[in-house]
């Protein structure tokens, strides 16, 4: 999980914590204001937390389903219960009257006349507390939504910047018939608007997101990398590092510094080689051009 987005949360659930203390009016009995804030920051932040990691498991989900809206819209709805669940047993604890109140009116019902056995009232009741807490747990879950929202908005407007890595030239592509065929859409393409028209020609993970370069832009895009390396097609590139995956065609040569493996590449960018994969990128690079590229020693 991206970390600056665990800050994030925690501090929207903290402030919606704090926000809701301070406008209770009554408290329970012999309870300080300390304890209000306290009891309110532990119940919103359980709540946060169960959105977060249910929000964490949808978002590896392939395909449709792993894309932020229904990332967000599956945790919500998936840890509305187990935050009932949780809440429910912390006011039993301490004592609040919430559920018991209900537990106590169905039980009186249920003793004046009514059919219901025990466990359909304790049911019934749980499931009144749980319509009861759905509309708070919304637009909490809506809150903390707000920075994904902000981040996804950030990566898919990322453009190119000065310094960054680009291969080939601009004004040669434009002449080029062959630049404008359109790559055949794949399962990231799906998640690009518009899709790529060149090939890869690196890769790059960063937390959640992928950037993708091609001859004439570098694209962001909410995907597994390991998901796209595998949809990459081998006969093109290879993975060089857990982070990075390289095109033949942008390999120039490998180098060493500081005892540490790089792979050149044409436009003099350096990508590191982890030793896992530093066998298969000398031998590729060397079976590309062997004089011109030889491995370093």
């Amino acid at each position: 999980m991206n970390r600056n987005y665990i800050i994030q949360a925690f501090l929207l659930a903290l402030a919606a914590a704090w926000l809701l203390a301070s406008t209770q009016i009554q408290r329970p009995d012999s309870w300080p204001l300390a304890g209000l804030y306290l009891y309110w920051s532990i119940r919103i932040l359980l709540e946060a937390g169960l959105f977060v990691v249910f929000l964490e498991v949808f978002a590896r989900l392939p395909g449709a389903l792993g894309q932020t809206r229904w990332s967000i819209v599956l945790a919500a709805l998936v840890s509305l219960v187990p935050f009932a669940l949780a809440v429910t047993a912390f006011d039993l604890i301490l004592g609040l009257p919430e559920l018991n109140e209900m537990v106590r009116t169905s039980a009186s019902s249920a003793a004046a006349g009514s059919t219901q056995s025990v466990g359909q009232t304790h049911i019934g009741s749980f499931l009144l507390e749980v319509i009861y807490l759905s509309d708070n747990h919304f637009v909490l879950c809506a809150l903390l939504s707000i920075p994904l929202f902000f981040q996804a908005g950030h990566a898919q407007s990322a453009e190119t910047a000065p310094g960054t890595a680009t291969f080939g030239d601009d004004t040669e592509s434009a002449g080029n018939p062959d630049a404008e065929t359109p790559v055949p859409e794949s399962g990231f393409q799906r998640h690009l608007e518009p899709p790529l028209t060149m090939p890869v020609l690196r890769a790059e993970a960063q937390e959640h997101y992928v950037r993708l370069t091609t001859a004439t832009e570098n694209r962001m895009v909410l995907y597994r990398f390991n998901d796209i390396v595998a949809e990459l097609p081998d006969e093109t590139g290879m993975q060089v590092h857990r982070s990075h995956w390289v095109a033949y065609e942008a390999m120039d040569r490998l180098v060493k510094d500081d005892s540490r493996l790089w792979l050149e590449l044409t436009d003099g960018e350096r990508i590191p080689v982890s030793r896992k994969y530093a066998d298969d990128v000398r031998g590729k690079v060397d079976a590309l051009a062997p004089e011109a590229k030889r491995a370093a020693t």
